[in-house]
């Protein structure tokens, strides 16, 4: 007998949107979500400094993390999503260290926001080394 069912067809109609999440792009994204709304609770409980910076690029990875999961990639799409990781990984860096060394009397949530801050600071910088490898093979391969 002929099996009709083809091996690639997902189980459930789930699956097929929950695939992205799955993927070392989609786990480094929720990373970067994570620790950024973490470092805003932190911050904001402490009336800490430079709040805005962790939630501008919470919002840039949730739209990232949007369209890269329902597939809108156009054609320079790369760079856009490595511009954002770069300009995130330096600002949080920056931000971070300056909550770091302005205060005199630090409280716990403003030690623990920008250690936080830090830590999105290096996962925004891996993500940026990652995408510049994605757009050298973009490269070699005539997409882009």
């Amino acid at each position: 007998m002929v099996d009709t069912k083809e091996d690639n067809q997902p189980v459930t109609a789930i699956e097929p949107k929950t695939k992205f999440i799955r993927s070392p792009k989609g786990m480094i994204l929720a990373l970067e979500m994570v620790l950024c709304f973490i470092a805003i609770i932190c911050k904001a409980a402490s009336y800490g400094c430079y709040l805005w910076c962790p939630i501008v690029e919470l919002v840039w990875a949730i739209i990232i993390f949007v369209i890269y999961g329902m597939e809108l990639q156009i054609r320079f799409f790369p760079w856009t999503d490595f511009f954002r990781a770069i300009t995130g990984s330096l600002t949080l860096l920056i931000t971070s260290i300056l909550c770091l060394s302005w205060t005199i009397s630090l409280s716990s949530g403003e030690v623990s926001g920008a250690i936080f801050g830090l830590m999105a600071a290096a996962v925004f910088g891996y993500d940026t080394f990652c995408i510049i490898k994605q757009i050298k093979e973009m490269r070699e391969q005539g997409i882009s």
